[in-house]
């Protein structure tokens, strides 16, 4: 029995050393509590797609490899300082095998942790079937995840105290969150400023560089890692050159800007026609089109002017290129985005109701809307116009009175018959409130 509990206890310590076990649980369940709560609430969204999850590998690691590099920090910090007995500089075992050893181990737990984070989200886009992975965008985040959290080890083999733990927190923190502040960094962090969805991807040259970036300069920082352990500290040539070639590797997309995303262009449409107009979208979004045609088709109708509605409404991700958007909207095409997560009580109407209404903008008020006795003209007409774009939000909801605005208590029928009274006046803007006929 003794026996049977020593081997056990033997293949159990294989996964952890040479580390205690509690300095890669801790982070290690951290890192699983975050992930999960992070992405829960995705699990319901609707038209989940394995573009967008693709993509998320390298979002939700934000925080996570934060976690994970301050964990690395600590096991560099409190493992390799030269008061230990067991990691004087002299000894051979601090050379390669234990560093490596420790960033393996840190590594390894981490990110076995966050793919587990990720596992029911990757389960309900299976479900759901849409699109297929991007790999290259996959592996750009799992390698990025990996030499970030080795930058941590190297922060706790450099100052050999607990002050490593926040730096490298802090460091990795910014370097995980340079793209929101400038596209440049995409290509040298985990993930774009924005994430595609099916009909989009990254733009081809950004996946293979994030790739390369990630390699280089986890090889730089091993390199690294086991020369300032060596006595004496000795930085051959070949260490230069992976040096400058990190240097160069950061500076080259600062010089030219590369393009984030493009447009897949790959997907079969499905359509319907509803009162006239053609609703098509992604082959993968085939489960919305009847929502999308069932709240489009009411706002259309309550304007009650045929030739005002668009011959087509169309899927945003069938879209080529931003010319055919340009093209297609100009000939009677309004696009429709619907991104993993959308909510189309809010995003079909809307798009709808502004295609019908002319910008506010037009009536020469700047963009302000106002109905106080002591507004300009200008304001009072371009209220009108805001009021009648969200009484037609609303048709695609339900038929009752609205409560406020100009056309509070107004009659469809009243209000589509002074549409077909007006259309030249609504086009220029030259509508009062005051002439409204279910106000006089």
């Amino acid at each position: 029995m003794t026996s049977t509990c020593s081997r056990t206890r033997t293949r159990a310590s294989v996964l952890f050393w040479p580390l205690p076990p509690v300095f890669v649980l801790v982070p290690a369940a951290l890192i699983l509590v975050l992930t999960l709560a992070d992405t829960w609430s995705q699990l319901s969204w609707r038209a989940l797609d394995w573009v967008y999850l693709s993509a998320e590998v390298g979002t939700r690691a934000r925080l996570p490899v934060v976690v994970a590099a301050g964990a690395a920090a600590l096991v560099g910090a409190r493992f390799t300082r030269p008061g230990l007995v067991f990691a004087q500089r002299w000894q051979p075992r601090v050379e390669r095998d234990v560093p490596w050893r420790h960033c393996a181990v840190v590594t390894g737990w981490c990110l076995t942790a966050y793919l587990v984070g990720l596992f029911p989200l990757t389960l309900a886009v299976a479900a759901y079937g849409a699109g297929v992975p991007d790999l290259t965008a996959i592996a750009g985040a799992l390698t990025g995840f990996a030499a970030l959290t080795l930058f941590g080890y190297l922060c706790g083999v450099t100052l050999r105290g607990p002050l490593a733990v926040p730096v490298a927190v802090g460091l990795v923190f910014l370097l995980a969150s340079l793209p929101l502040v400038s596209d440049a960094w995409s290509a040298l962090s985990l993930q774009p400023p924005v994430s595609p969805s099916l009909g989009t991807r990254e733009s081809t040259a950004v996946g293979p560089y994030r790739i390369g970036f990630f390699l280089l300069l986890a090889v730089a920082l091993a390199w690294t890692v086991a020369a300032l352990l060596r006595t004496p500290r000795r930085f051959s040539a070949g260490y230069g050159l992976a040096v400058a070639a990190v240097a160069v590797a950061v500076v080259l997309p600062h010089l030219r800007p590369f393009p984030l995303l493009a447009h897949a262009g790959n997907g079969t449409e499905v359509c319907s026609e509803r009162a006239g107009v053609r609703y098509c979208v992604h082959e993968g979004h085939r489960d919305e089109l009847t929502t999308i045609a069932d709240l489009a088709t009411p706002v259309f109708a309550a304007y009650g002017l045929a030739d005002a509605a668009p011959d087509e409404v169309r899927d945003l991700s069938l879209a080529e290129s931003d010319g055919e958007i340009v093209r297609k909207s100009r000939k009677g095409t309004l696009w429709v985005g619907v991104p993993p997560g959308w909510e189309p009580e809010q995003e079909v109407p809307s798009p709808a109701a502004e295609w019908l209404v002319p910008d506010v903008f037009r009536c020469g008020s700047g963009g302000v809307a106002s109905l106080a006795a002591d507004a300009p003209p200008e304001a009072r007409r371009a209220a009108v116009l805001a009021d009648l774009r969200a009484w037609l939000i609303t048709r695609a909801h339900e038929d009752g009175p609205v409560d406020d605005g100009v056309f509070a208590g107004a009659a469809p029928e009243r209000v589509r018959e002074w549409i077909r009274r007006n259309p030249e006046r609504l086009s220029t803007c030259d509508v009062n409130p005051g002439e409204l006929p279910w106000r006089t």
